[in-house]
């Protein structure tokens, strides 16, 4: 095939370019050592005959010029300036690199590419790049605030807080009977069964309810049963419901082995079953008949609950 010699007006670089790729690139060339794109048939410098090449090789090289630091920062600049000219038809564009003939008659082996020290850091951007910059669209920018709204921030918090508020007043209503026998809770259980006529209960103290006396033997008529006997009183400055009695034997290891509770009904004297509540520091005698828990059961103990605890 035909192959033709096209030279770079920028860099003064030589490439092999067919006529076939001439035609389907409209006559325009990229050359490989600046990258500047630039009207090949208009740089023909001579033609070969039919050759086996590959139908486009690089043969030249740049001049040590093109590589100067002024030239090569700017380069951009210059390319541009450049494809201005063509555009006009100027056969020798200005800012274009001219090579002199005497880097033309040098072979590429013949002397090897030497840079020279870079003297400058940052390219300087020219007056016109500038306005560029300044008549561009800015970036997207995140905004630095929010606009927040307080009335709903506000109103969902008040609806929060009513709707607590009635939950936990619904739970406490529900457990009226134990958390009214608490101290800070009591008062306000007194003003809202006074307004709604509801009968509170009676306050009561369990930790304030004194063992005196306790003592457990064998059952005199049953061999296989014991017979407490305890005594305790109410320490409390007011009167209130006597407690659920509560018995339990343990083993060595402190299990439990067998564990009974007995309400008021089942352990006071019918003399007292007419009384409803336990009077001030007043002693009360219990007697209780138990069946033996076994060999396992060493030790035992009494301890006092709160008759409507849950």
């Amino acid at each position: 095939m035909s192959l033709n010699v096209t030279r770079c007006p920028n860099c003064r670089s030589t490439f092999n370019i067919s006529r076939r790729q001439l035609e389907s690139s409209g006559g325009l060339a990229r050359c490989g050592a600046c990258l500047r794109v630039f009207p090949a048939a208009d740089n023909l410098i001579e033609s070969t005959g039919d050759t086996d090449s590959a139908e486009s090789v690089f043969i030249g090289r740049a001049p040590e010029e093109y590589f100067n630091p002024d030239s090569f920062v700017n380069q951009s600049r210059n390319n541009g300036e450049q494809e201005s000219a063509v555009a006009r038809g100027d056969p020798n564009p200005a800012g274009a690199m001219q090579a002199s003939p005497a880097a033309d008659a040098k072979s590429p082996d013949e002397e090897p590419l030497e840079l020279p020290e870079f003297k400058e850091q940052f390219e300087i951007l020219p007056e016109d790049g500038r306005e560029a910059i300044k008549q561009a669209n800015p970036a997207l920018e995140l905004q630095s605030g929010t606009n927040f709204n307080w009335g709903a921030f506000v109103g969902q918090t008040t609806l929060a807080l009513m709707l607590l508020t009635a939950l936990a007043a619904q739970y406490l209503w529900r457990h009226l009977p134990v958390y009214s026998q608490v101290d800070w809770l009591r008062p306000g259980y007194a003003r809202i069964c006074a307004r709604a006529g509801c009968e509170l209960p009676v306050y009561s103290r369990v930790s304030q309810i004194r063992n005196d006396n306790t003592a457990l033997r064998t059952h005199p008529d049953y061999p296989n049963a014991y017979l407490l006997a305890a005594q305790f009183h109410n320490a409390a400055p007011f009167p209130q419901p006597f407690p659920v009695l509560v018995l339990r034997f343990s083993s060595l290891d402190a299990r439990t082995v067998a564990m009974r509770e007995f309400a008021p009904a089942e352990y006071l004297h019918p003399d007292l079953l007419a009384l409803e509540l336990m009077p001030p520091n007043s002693p009360v005698q219990v007697e209780l008949e138990v069946i033996n828990p076994g060999p396992r059961a060493v030790s035992y103990e009494i301890s006092f609950k709160a008759p409507h605890s849950e």
